[in-house]
């Protein structure tokens, strides 16, 4: 298949009032090939051509299918192109048949009628995809791995029998929009009632599935790229005066917590990333993956834990009013621009303000993340008690997270001595009983940190054992030579190596981000 395959799809009709993957294929031209296949035939003969798992495995045939095509090259992004039945020169034929085809095969990756993924982003363009080629991004694999995090919990309960029917919809179309937090939640009790003590271990009843973290990688990193696309949409949003939708950022709140719980450890290394032009998305993505590993050490339900990472992502966001100048700025402030900086949680409440139906909890964070115990902070000067336990959770996040960031104007100063500052700063800048939850949760020596090991080399901690101990290590420098090696993984918790101490990776000119993937 070529691209040329897709050209009669012009003026094809996509906008179905409801996901049927019949039609989809039937307008692609690729259904007899999809129910030809041995897995949707055998799967036909034991459940009929009607159960919900049929129509999972066709979406996944017909993507095998379409590969060839994904991975070829599409004509450039035109913002002027509106979609019409009539069209004059032949590549304008062409620009309509491939904006038809790649809307229906966003469709069968994420289980929804093109009418209801436009109706979620009023502003969607095919520009993302049509750009993944000339960057040597597979289409492919995005839209593959996209359906896995729509369809892996249903697929997960199929094979392990718990499958039923009536939660069809909710299992293959995960898209419940945000309700406000109640009291009265069946599944926990609100935050201001839940004792500030460490989780328990998770139950393999709130594991959905423990996956490798080389393998869980490669889906975060898609997640997180993800999570930057839309946050530079509600950037671009913002300006405009536009932010009602919040459907696409709930999705990718879930997202989060579901990456997170197969393995918690490929978002909490990839949070580390940032690069000077994109910091700011960057960082609420980062605070946004701490606020969802504090829920889960926190012990909340569900409902808290996605509320407290939507309120993570969000309490930055009037951050993206202020001047692209001052906020890169590698020089200290002045009073004037640390004035308008304060200003920042002003502007993110008039954006939150535009959201509808959004959880309290994000409010609150947004507006107390700033504030200290000991009254210095800002906008209120709140003291103790009168900062919401929420901004309390984003105040530390917030905090660790920029800490440990490669900044325009300063480095990160590494895992194990923000870990030391939250401490010192305990009950005076933070909340000494919540600093004691994230400090344990990160271990003495946490993911990111780099270190010397009793086997004479320097590596980098990626993950964590049950006792938030280092396990897997990347080792990248040996001693013994002075000089770099390669990358290699060693689970020092399982052989006879030892950490011997933290090191200053710019000591041996290393840096942790250039060691991620």
């Amino acid at each position: 298949m070529s691209i040329e395959d897709v050209d009669h799809c012009f003026g094809v009709d996509i906008n179905y009032g409801y996901f049927d993957i019949s039609e989809i294929l039937e307008a692609i031209r690729i259904k007899s090939d999809v129910l030809s296949d041995s897995r949707v035939s055998g799967l036909i003969k034991k459940h009929s051509k009607k159960h919900q798992i049929v129509h999972v495995v066709m979406r996944q045939v017909a993507l095998d299918e379409l590969k060839p095509l994904l991975n070829d090259s599409f004509l450039p992004y035109d913002p002027y192109f509106k979609e019409s039945s009539i069209a004059g020169s032949h590549r304008e034929r062409r620009y309509d048949a491939e904006e038809r085809f790649l809307l229906l095969c966003l469709s069968i990756a994420m289980g929804k009628s093109v009418r209801s993924i436009r109706r979620l982003n009023k502003r969607y363009s095919s520009s993302y995809l049509r750009n993944m080629y000339p960057k040597g991004v597979s289409l492919y694999r995005y839209l593959r791995r996209m359906l896995n995090d729509h369809t892996r919990d249903y697929i997960m309960d199929y094979k392990s029998g718990k499958y039923d029917e009536s939660l069809q919809e909710s299992l293959i179309d995960p898209d419940d929009s945000v309700k406000d937090v109640k009291s009265d939640n069946t599944e926990g009790k609100p935050l201001d009632s839940v004792p500030i003590q460490p989780a328990p271990m998770p139950t393999k009843e709130k594991i959905v599935r423990t996956v490798p973290f080389r393998e869980e990688v490669d889906s975060a990193t898609d997640l997180m790229e993800e999570g930057l696309q839309q946050l530079q949409s509600l950037f671009e949003s913002v300006r405009r005066g536009d932010v009602s939708d919040l459907a696409l950022l709930d999705q990718l709140c879930k997202k989060i917590n579901r990456s997170y719980l197969r393995n918690p450890y490929a978002l909490l290394v990839l949070r580390h990333i940032k690069s000077a032009d994109n910091y700011l998305a960057q960082h609420m993505m980062g605070v946004a993956v701490l606020s969802c590993h504090m829920g889960h050490e926190l012990g909340l339900s569900n409902d808290y834990i996605h509320a407290i990472t939507l309120g993570g992502l969000l309490m930055d966001i009037g951050r993206s009013k202020l001047p692209n100048e001052m906020i890169n700025k590698t020089s200290k402030l002045t009073d004037a621009e640390l004035g308008l900086f304060h200003k920042h949680i002003d502007f993110g409440q008039r954006i939150l303000s535009a959201f509808e139906r959004l959880p309290k909890v994000a409010y609150l964070m947004l507006a107390d993340h700033h504030e200290k115990p000991d009254s210095t902070g800002y906008p209120k000067n709140k003291e103790g008690t009168e900062i919401s336990i929420y901004g309390k959770i984003g105040a530390i996040v917030d905090a660790y997270d920029a800490m440990t960031s490669e900044q325009a104007h300063k480095s990160s100063m590494g895992a194990i001595k923000a870990r030391q500052i939250l401490i010192k700063e305990s009950g005076v800048s933070f909340d000494k009983e919540i600093v004691a939850v994230f400090v344990k949760s990160i271990g003495v020596i946490p993911v990111g940190s780099c270190v010397q090991l009793s086997n004479g080399r320097i590596g980098f901690v990626m993950t964590l054992n049950r006792k938030k101990e280092p396990s897997l290590v990347r080792q990248v420098y040996s001693l013994s030579s002075s000089a770099l090696m390669a990358a290699t993984d060693m689970q020092i918790d399982v052989v006879d190596v030892e950490v011997v101490k933290e090191v200053n990776p710019s000591d041996f000119n290393i840096q942790f981000t250039r060691y991620i993937f």
